[in-house]
């Protein structure tokens, strides 16, 4: 059981169990059941849950599950009190996530199952802000879009589109150190952050985040290039520590921060010898005098 680094909104759990029982407080609880089957009962119904689906529980009433055959099941679980799911999934501009319901908690969405493995075990890794509230937003989003009876709008693209998506890109590049959250980027940006993520997918062909993590990896180029560490580095760029730099910096690059900076100093140009570098300059070495046949002619005197 934990919560990502430096974010109280989502509780995360892995493991098996044989049997539990929760009564939400204002909570949705979501995951995946793994390996066994187990069944399930809210109130009077009861359904059977099966290895690879999706569970979505609403907070309107208490739930439980048991074993199948006294078989354990395994499960990634994401615990999200009402509001955040509100904060992560929802529009500044819509109301349209206040008091939203799974109908059919059970999800048979291989798309959906494989978003959420994804992204659960993503969350156990250090990663940016803004990544992870573009990563949490957008399979939430998701999830309501195609498990709830909730249509979130999608707005057409205007022409101050173009002043919002340069305004975000100057935000980033500017102190791209900086652990900047999706909502900080999108109120820079003067629009919705839904709306903003999508400018950047259809106009630049990269997340922000991506970006973002773009600009880090050219700053760390240069420290490593001027001969800084890798932890002083990855402290300077805004990564969380040297193996969430090494993640990115092998991703992109093919090499690791410590290979990329042995290869940038074993192949700079050797300087010339000369009196700068408190040598003695020596007269340049002329080829022998050749005869008339060819072979080198004997030197005299």
């Amino acid at each position: 059981m934990w919560r990502p680094a430096d974010d109280d909104r989502v509780l995360l759990m892995a493991g098996q169990t044989t049997r539990y029982a929760m009564e939400p407080r204002g909570e949705y609880i979501v995951g995946v059941v793994t390996r066994q089957p187990m069944r399930s009962r809210r109130g009077p119904e009861r359904r059977l849950v099966r290895p690879g689906q999706l569970v979505a529980w609403d907070p309107s009433g208490a739930h439980s599950g048991r074993s199948v055959d006294d078989q354990p099941w395994s499960s990634r679980l994401m615990v999200i009190e009402v509001d955040a799911l509100a904060a992560l999934a929802g529009s500044q501009e819509s109301d349209l996530l206040d008091g939203i319901a799974f109908p059919e908690p059970v999800v048979s969405d291989t798309e959906l199952v494989r978003g959420f493995l994804r992204l659960h075990a993503a969350l156990e890794a250090p990663m940016t802000r803004l990544e992870r509230d573009e990563r949490l937003g957008r399979w939430l989003r998701a999830l309501v879009e195609r498990s709830s009876s909730t249509r979130l709008p999608r707005p057409p693209l205007s022409l101050r589109d173009n002043r919002a998506l340069r305004q975000a890109c100057e935000y980033l590049a500017d102190q791209p150190e900086r652990n900047v959250g999706l909502d900080e980027l999108a109120a820079a940006a003067g629009v919705d952050k839904f709306h903003l993520t999508r400018l950047f997918r259809e106009r630049i062909g990269l997340p922000p985040h991506a970006l973002q993590i773009a600009h880090r990896i050219r700053n760390a180029r240069r420290l490593l290039e001027a001969g800084q560490t890798i932890a002083a580095t990855a402290a300077a760029t805004g990564f969380a520590d040297q193996s969430h730099l090494h993640r990115h910096f092998q991703r992109g690059l093919g090499l690791t921060p410590g290979e990329y900076r042995r290869r940038f100093n074993g192949s700079r140009p050797p300087r010339e010898a000369g009196p700068a570098m408190g040598g003695r300059r020596t007269a340049p070495v002329r080829p022998a005098p050749r005869s008339r046949s060819g072979r080198p002619a004997r030197r005299t005197g």
